[in-house]
């Protein structure tokens, strides 16, 4: 029984390493691990990261954003990428104009970093609609997630 526990245990464990040691691709929904050099996070474009910010929305509290979602982003622009500086995460700094749920658009600003997600394997996004942030959560005018 023992013997059994332990060679599932180890089991798993070379399975996670060998998907780590796994050679990356460009591709849009892989994990993104930096330790070959190779590209570091998805683009502002990519719907992933899209689909990260709107989820970021939604998951706000209801009166937070007035009940309001994210149903598309439009003129979406890289504002920075940052990376070895203070910290050696690479950051990617990204803007466009949200097409919310009520009919209105609004200035949305995100961040994309690296090693955020979950136990801090691939990437997370922090996302603020610069007008709606009311309790100023993400600093004035969505501070932290503009380059500084």
């Amino acid at each position: 029984m023992l013997f059994a526990r332990s060679a599932r245990l180890i089991l798993s464990a070379l399975t996670v390493c060998a998907s780590l040691a796994a050679p990356a691709t460009a591709e849009e929904n892989r994990a993104y691990f930096s330790f070959g050099g190779d590209k570091r996070l998805p683009d502002c474009t990519a719907a992933s990261v899209q689909s990260a910010v709107a989820g970021s929305v939604a998951r706000a509290r209801n009166d937070y954003y007035g009940g309001r979602t994210i149903l598309g982003i439009e003129e979406i622009r890289e504002v920075a990428y940052r990376v070895n500086g203070v910290s050696p995460l690479a950051r990617r700094y990204c803007s466009g104009k949200a097409n919310l749920s009520d009919g209105s658009y609004q200035s949305v600003h995100y961040l994309v970093e690296e090693h955020a997600g979950f136990v801090g394997i691939s990437w997370n996004v922090e996302a603020c609609l610069a007008p709606l942030d009311k309790w100023r959560v993400y600093g004035a005018h969505c501070s932290t997630a503009r380059p500084h």
